[in-house]
């Protein structure tokens, strides 16, 4: 049987490539399309259409993505396709009997982990009743759920094939693959829809593979030439911390026995996992990266994300690894329902006094089963649909601090191309060119890399204190509001180009450098002495119209009551 798996592809998805691997075992032929916005619609129609699949797989895991897939669905339906569309992930398991009732074009839904169910599925097509964890319509048209396996997900994760590789990226002639040593999570944020997922379709919300396991994908991997390993485990450490070590031990041993040597890591971790130990066995395995869980840096806000971790475990998390000169970076959910302006200091403050790490922030949005949505439809707040939950922050302040700071950072925060990501970029290209070819590390260039993080950074905290301090310091007028709006936006992305261009510099020279590796003799770095002068003169402009900005800024008034806040989105919407 034929079966196309679609899903996106900027990395490799390993959801869709362990269910081909699993399908191909027993003798299916599988192809992954990617499918990495609503621009490559038709070309995957029209792949999918000359494929011929007997079953099509859609990877709906997320919510921001949804209508994207459903409206594929729709129009491959709509093109002659008359095969069998399933859909699975997070996203499509949560709402199975509505989309099921609200798309036609979707044949069923898979609730749960798709390996097992996908071949179940191949084998009784024409017998969707017997297929456990299946949603679907019967003849009668109506939709019927059937019952999960009786053990849930299988707990064994050795027992699952290799996940299907195919090309692999590069960064400075290395390859890199992503892989997971663990499924699920052991603590329950407020924000997350991961335990909340596994309890819905049974078995252990948290499972880890054998190290045996992992060292023979990895050798499998090595010998295809990847040097640099990312592991997607949402928390590579384990609950306790020493037996996590004794695993990262184990791990370090076995690795050396099969002569995998000189590789790269990159792992996510929560705060309280990270102690000394622990890094210096994993970095003298090759760690190189860390995506910390820090998530919020209020007292209070921790306790309101149900995060169960303390301010002083993110700061020595952050003092260990910075001192092993780790990247790492971080992302904070600073606004939720119940934030403070106090809880927003607490945060803005946190970020100046740790300028040398990238980070992002945004505000906790809300998924279906989660701990936050489960809260605000009990209190009556929630809003909006399951293509995308919706909440106001109850105090008007931090309400209105949201809006003006996310439409002033937007595309800083979530453009593909935004600052806070080209920051992570730059960070994470230095540390794998200064682990991989350390002779082309310079001192000027280290020192660039460094200043050029801490300058992202330093903007904006600073232009988070200009709107913390507007919001703060009185009541004003909508038409205020929006003009504020607009000029903090038009400076924020000003300032972004700026450094962006630096950015461009620096990430060029490190290309330079590495295309010239071979060159014995060495050579000189003009172009950054260049690029500083030009730098220079640049910012001597642009702080002509920052002047401007803060005379702006200066001559706001503080007479008028605050209004709606739907009231100002309505207005910002207006704004091109």
């Amino acid at each position: 049987m034929k079966i196309a798996l679609v899903g996106a592809e900027f990395e490799e998805n390993l959801g869709l490539r362990y269910i081909a691997s699993s399908l191909e075992t027993k003798g299916h032929q599988t192809e992954i399309f990617p499918f990495n916005s609503i621009f490559d619609r038709q070309n995957v129609i029209q792949a999918i259409l000359t494929y011929k699949p007997d079953i099509v797989g859609l990877s709906m895991v997320f919510t921001s993505r949804a209508r994207e897939f459903l409206n594929l669905s729709n129009h491959l339906k709509n093109a002659g396709y008359n095969g069998h569309i399933v859909a699975g992930g997070h996203f499509a398991s949560f709402n199975s009997k509505q989309l099921l009732t609200d798309y036609p074009s979707i044949t069923s839904v898979a609730t749960g982990e798709g390996e097992n169910l996908m071949v179940t599925l191949t084998n009784h097509l024409n017998e969707p009743g017997i297929v456990p964890g299946l949603c679907y319509r019967n003849d009668q048209g109506n939709i019927v759920c059937n019952p999960l396996p009786l053990k849930g997900n299988t707990n064994d994760l050795d027992l699952l094939p290799f996940p299907k590789r195919g090309s692999f990226h590069k960064y400075f002639g290395k390859k890199i693959c992503n892989l997971v040593s663990s499924r699920g999570c052991w603590r329950n944020c407020a924000f997350c829809s991961i335990c909340t997922w596994y309890e819905q379709i049974g078995g252990k919300k948290f499972r880890y593979r054998h190290i045996d396991n992992i060292v023979a994908e990895m050798k499998q991997l090595y010998d295809h030439e990847v040097r640099i390993f990312n592991f997607q485990d949402d928390n590579f450490f384990l609950p306790d911390q020493y037996q996590a070590i004794e695993r990262f031990k184990t791990l370090r041993q076995r690795l050396r026995e099969e002569k995998i040597d000189d590789v790269a890591i990159q792992i996510k971790a929560r705060p309280e996992s990270i102690n000394k130990e622990a890094i210096e066995i994993l970095r003298d395995m090759g760690l190189f990266r860390v995506f910390l869980g820090v998530e919020n840096a209020s007292n209070q806000g921790l306790k309101n994300l149900n995060r169960l971790q303390t301010i002083d475990q993110t700061v020595n998390a952050l003092t260990i690894l910075n001192d092993f000169d780790i990247h790492v970076e971080y992302n904070f959910l600073m606004f939720e329902p119940d934030v403070t302006m106090e809880d927003i200091l607490c945060n803005i403050r946190f970020m100046g006094r740790y300028l040398e790490n990238p980070f992002n922030f945004c505000r906790a949005e809300i998924y279906a089963g989660t701990g936050l949505a489960t809260k605000l439809t009990a209190e009556n707040r929630l809003m909006g649909d399951y293509f995308g939950f919706t909440y106001q922050i109850k105090e008007p302040k931090c309400e209105m601090f949201y809006q003006v700071a996310n439409y002033a950072f937007f595309d800083r925060n979530f453009s593909v191309y935004g600052l806070h990501y080209f920051n992570t970029e730059i960070s994470v290209h230095f540390q794998l060119l200064r682990y991989f070819y350390p002779s082309l590390i310079t001192e000027t260039l280290r020192c660039k890399v460094k200043d050029f993080i801490k300058q992202v950074n330093l903007d904006t905290y600073h232009w988070l204190c200009v709107i913390y301090d507007f919001i703060n310091g009185g009541t004003h007028s909508q038409e205020e509001r929006i003009n504020f709006a607009r000029q903090i936006r038009s400076i924020v992305d000003l300032k972004g180009k700026d450094l962006y261009l630096k950015g461009q510099t620096i990430f060029g020279w490190m290309e330079k450098s590495y295309e010239k590796r071979h060159d014995q003799n060495g050579f000189v770095h003009s172009s950054i002495i260049d690029a500083d002068l030009q730098s220079f003169t640049q910012t001597s402009a642009n702080n002509d119209e920052e002047h401007g900005l803060n005379e702006t800024l200066d001559s706001i008034t503080t007479s008028s009551d605050v209004v709606p806040c739907n009231s100002f989105i309505k207005e910002l919407k207006k704004i091109k």
